[in-house]
């Protein structure tokens, strides 16, 4: 297991004009190659003042699954052209999500610095649609 440091930008169209939420966090991961993935572990606490909250990603070649535990709970699945299903949980209630990845670019050497960069789309409830983009940089 290696400390890194993990930078996360995320920019989200959130409405008809094309207007965009852009958010940039920076923190130390833990990182550790498996034998077909790398598994990065970090804490989302400071960052999202959501004490307890962490993310773990598991990078694949073809596909990297997010998991968030935490006050707000959710696992998300991006494998390019395909579709998953999932639910949100929040001290408000559960959402159902649906994820749609358009794009999978995964730029990480043999020991798992580089980047990922994934576009897709997010369903609410089969009603509202953002599309995302998520570029992850581990160094």
């Amino acid at each position: 297991m290696e400390n890194v440091k993990v930078r996360i930008n995320t920019s989200q169209t959130i409405d008809q004009a094309g207007n965009e939420d852009v958010i940039e966090l920076l923190t130390e991961a833990s990182l550790e190659k498996l034998d077909e993935c790398f598994v990065i572990n970090y804490d989302d606490s400071t960052m999202t003042e959501q004490e307890g909250s962490r993310t773990r990603l598991k990078i694949y070649k073809n596909k990297m699954l997010m998991t968030k535990v935490g006050v707000y709970s959710t696992k998300m699945e991006f494998e390019e052209g395909v579709s998953y299903n999932n639910l949100y949980t929040t001290p408000y209630g559960n959402f159902d999500l649906e994820f749609i990845t358009i794009l999978y670019d995964n730029k990480l050497n043999e020991e798992g610095k580089g980047s990922v960069y994934i576009e897709y789309k997010i369903i609410f409830a089969s009603l509202e649609e953002i599309y995302t983009k998520l570029n992850i940089d581990i160094f």
